[in-house]
């Protein structure tokens, strides 16, 4: 009888041990789960502070990153140099009178095809890689002065070839003529049917690529003209004249 109730006495104090080292076990594991959420909580003033440090321009460019990935499948990025009429493509600088803007120069109305351009619906921009054509110093040389900036246009009209590379760089967004139709109503005689291709025809020094290709549809027409525009002037910074 004695050995039995000194078993007992045992078993007790055994489960009480195992009692215990469970509670330890428990406080334990709440003291890290709080360690734990007090780390990753973030007072209102470190937000703030967080938001403060964000810079700008990182917001920016997250923003055009994701116009990007929207339009993805819409834009394919190329360095093609073949398959390219090269003269049609200078001919295309011949067809109508440049117009200056910011750091570049445009020929209106999409190239005109009717004139003679083979190639389709041409958005020509001439990018100067020189002082002679830099529209920054000619704009502070002419002002509003017409009759300096048609001598500017007259002059660029009669480059040849060669001095064109001289002095410029450029890039021409086609539509090829199979994506066209004729709309002798609209103040454009030939515009596109959705959906259509364009390419980006690069000269670069002397040297023809297709450097992109866009599908545009009705819904996005917007969109990737915005995308075509921050292209334009990424070349621009690129390639202009710097003292």
């Amino acid at each position: 009888m004695a050995d039995v109730k000194a078993l007992d006495k045992i078993q007790v104090e055994l489960n009480m041990k195992k009692i215990i080292i469970l509670i330890l076990l428990i406080t334990s594991a709440c003291d890290n789960s709080t360690k734990s959420n007090k780390a990753e909580t973030v007072t209102p003033k470190e937000q703030f502070s967080l938001k403060e440090n964000t810079n700008p321009d990182e917001i920016l460019n997250e923003q055009a990153q994701k116009v990007n990935d929207n339009y993805q499948a819409f834009i394919e990025n190329k360095n093609d140099t073949t398959n390219i009429n090269r003269k049609e493509l200078y001919k295309i600088f011949k067809y109508d009178d440049f117009s200056e803007r910011e750091g570049y120069y445009q020929i209106p109305y999409y190239g005109c095809p009717y004139k003679g351009n083979k190639l389709g619906n041409a958005n020509v921009i001439l990018i100067p890689k020189t002082k002679r054509f830099d529209t920054y110093a000619i704009t502070s040389k002419c002002n509003d002065n017409e009759p300096c900036w048609e001598k500017v246009r007259q002059e660029i009209s009669s480059l040849s070839i060669e001095e064109l590379n001289k002095h410029f760089n450029a890039v021409i967004f086609i539509i090829d003529k199979k994506y066209l139709e004729h709309t002798p109503h609209l103040e454009t005689s030939y515009n596109p049917k959705y959906p259509y291709k364009e390419d980006a025809y690069v000269l670069e020094n002397g040297k023809w690529s297709i450097r992109k290709t866009y599908t545009i549809t009705s819904e996005n027409k917007q969109e990737i003209n915005g995308l075509q525009e921050r292209y334009i002037d990424s070349l621009v910074e690129k390639y202009r004249f710097w003292e």
